[in-house]
């Protein structure tokens, strides 16, 4: 069980547990949680309002952010909020989540996404259905002030029920990276232990840790797009750059040894889709492995290279997968050991032109005097 000091905590007592705990982390941004808060709250009613509680978890705001916090909880009778005494990080968040949830799912909902109407009620009726061990959504994009809708329906594939989680990530691959459109068993998310995944070197550790926890579950794609993603909405400057570089070269060997870990078979990274947006369940022939390869020249574009370590690191999650998959690294590492040497060269000429100009900055003073 995660736990961390609080600097005030408001919840609400159940008369009974509820179906889904949707908790929102939250961390500055007051606008946006209060706008992703009432897109939610607003659709609990006509007895949704007792399957269904929203927690408000925050990091340590700034002091509107907390105040619009205590706002939200004043006006719906369904919000719940825990201030963290301190910033716990934004995964510590995640992983915390089901150990605070009281229901039986949990939904760990982003604080600048938002729910269409008719979301919450179709989502409940689905979970009720189909018990599932994990749900994965279909979502809308839209930019990021949501004035213009960019993709009505990310995937155009229907619902299907999954025997296995493996079976779910196959289909869709790594789609539940994005942590709005994923619902666990409160259960499940609870049965295992999350601290190793607080400090792997990755950018998206909840994605392998779904497999670990999922592992052989019964699963659920919900094509219902209810769920609005706004996209460039990070603050991070290298944002794009450093997702390339975690598919490429730190997330791989993290989920490949959760694959070990679990006994799934050596080319599952191989066996995942590499489609963006999945069209059909048939698979095309496009896979992870592909999206791993797409993203380390992006990396490279982008001026991030990797490690002797990490190469390796790859080597060992490529040996199980296709035959031709290590001489294409190899290439790779090629490609990126040639745009190393020409930055060296390109370093020690502009270091050479430098000097070349103090020299010439230097010898100016020859003429400050008469020369005849």
């Amino acid at each position: 069980m995660l736990e961390c000091p609080l600097a005030e905590s408001h919840l609400r007592p159940l008369d009974a547990p509820p179906v889904l705990s949707i908790v929102v982390p939250s961390y500055h941004r007051g606008a946006e949680l209060v706008q992703a808060v009432t897109s939610l709250a607003d659709q609990l009613i006509d007895g949704l309002e007792r399957k269904v509680e929203i927690i408000v978890s925050d990091n340590a705001s700034e002091p509107n952010t907390v105040a619009a916090i205590r706002g939200l909880a004043e006006r719906y009778p369904t919000v719940s909020y825990l201030l963290h005494a301190r910033d716990e990080g934004g995964f510590f968040q995640f992983f915390a989540a089901p150990w605070r949830a009281r229901g039986r799912w949990t939904w760990v909902f982003g604080s600048d996404d938002v729910l269409l109407a008719g979301g919450v009620a179709h989502i409940v009726a689905a979970l009720e259905r189909e018990q599932p061990s994990f749900m994965a959504l279909n979502k809308r994009v839209f930019n990021a002030d949501l004035s213009q809708e960019i993709t009505a329906s990310f995937n155009a594939i229907p619902d299907r029920r999954f025997e296995t989680f493996e079976e779910l990530m196959c289909a869709i691959g790594i789609q539940p990276a994005f942590i709005s459109a994923n619902i666990e068993l409160t259960e499940a998310a609870r049965a295992f232990d999350p601290q190793p995944y607080l400090t792997v070197d990755t950018r998206h550790p909840h994605l392998a840790a779904f497999l670990e926890k999922h592992h052989g579950a019964p699963a659920f794609y919900c094509a219902a797009p209810f769920l609005v993603h706004r996209v460039e909405n990070s603050s991070l400057g290298d944002y794009h750059v450093g997702n390339f570089f975690d598919f490429a070269v730190t997330f791989p060997p993290v989920l490949h040894a959760v694959v070990r870990r679990i006994g799934g078979p050596a080319d599952f990274l191989e066996r995942m889709t590499g489609e963006k947006q999945v069209a059909s369940y048939t698979p095309t022939g496009l896979t992870f492995v592909d999206s791993m390869l797409e993203n380390l020249l992006r990396s490279f574009a982008g001026g991030r290279t990797m490690t002797q370590n990490q190469r390796y690191a790859l080597e060992q999650v490529l040996a199980g997968c296709r035959a031709d998959r290590l001489k294409q690294l190899g290439e790779l590492w090629t490609i990126e050991l040639t745009m190393l040497e020409l930055e060296r060269r390109a370093n020690q000429a502009k270091a050479l032109l430098e000097q070349n100009r103090q020299s010439c900055a230097q010898a100016s003073q020859l003429f400050t005097k008469p020369t005849g």
